[in-house]
């Protein structure tokens, strides 16, 4: 028989106030409330969360929960599945267990906050352990849910929602494990979506259908006490061979993988796969630039795993170019720089930018870093100029912002400014803001976070 994981995720859950969570994870619960909170904010005018906010504000809803949107009030689902898509919109959110689990989190914590009055002691644990049972599920699994379609975000995003909204309701072990299982009906968003749109909306929805679930489940909606480990369950229907490890007790509360893997935190607007990509292209230029009407050809040396999930060689606009290592390699190495100004439709399709991305070429591995699973054991690239000379990058191992190499306060503030600077927001109100997402497991509730208009 599989370890019972619905109903001991709920037990633990409902007993959070008897847990002893660890110093190293309280600081993972802020860094992931301060980075999400800027982003999400930076990508508040991104087009996707535009057209996602008329379509809320068509609906109707009794005004409970805070949009990112200038203090406009929407129920608390439709502010978690808004406020997710915005935190998602830019692909400048954190990454850990190759999963999104903060721009999903933080955003349902806030809603359901707002709706109850939550405690920053409560928001903090609750994003943690939504954070315990999402790494706990996804670690169980030894294949690349890419491999037969799923987005592991808005497959087991749910879930991890559900629990952290399930510790800010209050709800007990019955209720949780109903919620737990309600998710698991409400998983789902495929890869073949990267690139457009609907990859924003994964982040949203996966934070919506949580705080749906737990809210349903508050309500009085029941359902399976074995919905995500049993025969027919969702680790089963989702794992693409079959071998996910149901085996194993979850220890929830006992072992804490915020505390050992932390969190990722994105220097570039791009999916996590480029992180060290640009880095090594950046360094790349410190040691030596080059006309890049020069250049012949560049190979760039990644995962096969990193690969996969950049499956755009020559984008045609910003939502392709963040998904693609052909743009990003052409990008730093044009510009010496990878930001808001860079990843714009005018840029992406510039003819010279084309031609250079043209001259890539991708090398793969399918050797691993043994503490980054889908990492190479390094990433470098190699340009070949006209004159025949082949110069090389420096092997980039760690990205800065990793979760063995992170910022530092300066450099966290540095990233945060340039997000609320991009969403026009005065550096007073941003720095506020800063200073109480830095102290979220300190604060008195919801109302002491001032979200700016």
């Amino acid at each position: 028989m599989p370890a019972p994981l619905t109903q001991h995720y709920a037990h633990a859950l409902a007993g959070w106030r008897a847990l002893a969570i660890p110093s190293a994870a309280w600081e993972v619960a802020r860094l992931g409330f301060t980075d999400c909170t800027g982003v999400m904010l930076a990508g508040r005018g991104e087009e996707p969360v535009q057209r996602l906010l008329a379509h809320v504000r068509g609906q109707g809803a009794r005004p409970v929960s805070r949009l990112a949107h200038g203090g406009t009030r929407v129920s608390l689902v439709q502010a978690a599945l808004v406020n997710a898509t915005a935190a998602h919109a830019l692909d400048y959110d954190d990454f850990a267990f190759s999963n999104h689990p903060s721009a999903v989190l933080v955003p349902v914590v806030l809603a359901a906050a707002d709706a109850v009055g939550a405690s920053g002691p409560c928001m903090a644990a609750a994003y943690l352990l939504g954070y315990e049972v999402w790494a706990d599920l996804m670690l169980r699994e030894q294949d690349l849910y890419y491999d037969c379609g799923w987005h592991p975000t808005s497959v087991l995003g749910p879930i991890g929602a559900a629990a952290a909204a399930s510790v800010v309701l209050g709800l007990d072990a019955t209720q949780t494990r109903h919620a737990l299982a309600l998710a698991a009906s409400d998983s789902g968003g495929v890869f073949e979506n990267f690139g457009t749109m609907a990859k924003p909306y994964h982040g949203g929805r996966a934070a919506a259908a949580g705080l749906n679930a737990a809210s349903l489940a508050a309500a009085g909606m029941t359902a399976s006490a074995t919905a995500l480990e049993g025969r027919h369950g969702l680790m089963r229907a989702l794992s693409p061979q079959g071998r996910v490890d149901l085996d194993i007790e979850p220890q929830i509360g006992q072992l804490w993988r915020s505390e050992s893997m932390r969190l990722n935190v994105k220097k570039y607007p791009m999916v996590g796969s480029a992180q060290r990509v640009i880095d090594a292209v950046l360094a790349f230029n410190r040691q030596q630039r080059v006309d890049p009407a020069q250049v012949r050809s560049i190979v760039v040396h990644i995962s096969e795993r990193h690969a996969a999930v950049m499956p755009y060689h020559l984008p045609r606009d910003s939502l392709q170019a963040k998904f693609s290592v052909e743009f990003a390699v052409a990008c730093a190495l044009v510009y010496d720089a990878v930001g808001f100004d860079q990843i714009t439709d005018v840029v992406v399709r510039a003819p010279d930018l084309q031609r250079l991305m043209g001259t890539v070429a991708i090398e793969t591995t399918t050797a691993f870093e043994p503490e980054w699973r889908d990492a190479a054991p390094f990433d470098i690239v190699h340009v070949t100029l006209t004159d025949g000379r082949t110069l090389s990058s420096p092997k980039v191992r760690r990205p800065l912002g990793h979760g063995d190499t992170p910022m530092n306060a300066t450099q966290l503030w540095a990233k945060f400014q340039g997000c609320t600077r991009h969403a026009q927001i005065d550096d007073g109100p941003s720095r506020a803001l800063f200073d109480a997402m830095q102290s979220i497991d300190s604060l008195s509730g919801a109302d002491a976070i001032a979200l700016p208009a």
